[in-house]
């Protein structure tokens, strides 16, 4: 049985005439990327989801984490922060926006 998350992290491309976002690049190989960085520190799971025409965002990826405290280390570690935020302009010329919170039920 997976555990329940304690804290989610969301992460948002919003929706702009002139995004680009390589789909096939992301979910082969940012994601693994991301998730072997992070898994040790306490990442859970990710979903990656393409919003609705009608949303003023285009993707979401949303992190589970087993607590906010675990995600808020992850965050502390420069090196690893700095390969994932640099591996973004390998997929999107978008700004992400993040959302992060600490699940209550």
């Amino acid at each position: 049985m997976t555990p329940k998350p304690g804290a989610l992290v969301t992460v948002l491309y919003r929706r702009t005439p002139d995004l680009i976002f390589n789909t096939g690049y992301y979910l082969s190989t940012h994601i693994p990327l991301l998730t072997g960085k992070w898994t040790t520190y306490g990442l859970l799971n990710t979903i990656f989801c393409e919003a609705t025409s009608e949303s003023e965002f285009s993707y979401q990826l949303i992190m589970e984490w087993g607590n906010l405290e675990e995600y808020e280390i992850a965050m502390k570690d420069k090196e690893v922060l700095e390969i994932l935020m640099g591996d973004v302009r390998n997929f999107t010329n978008g700004t992400p926006s993040f959302v992060i919170g600490k699940v209550l039920g």
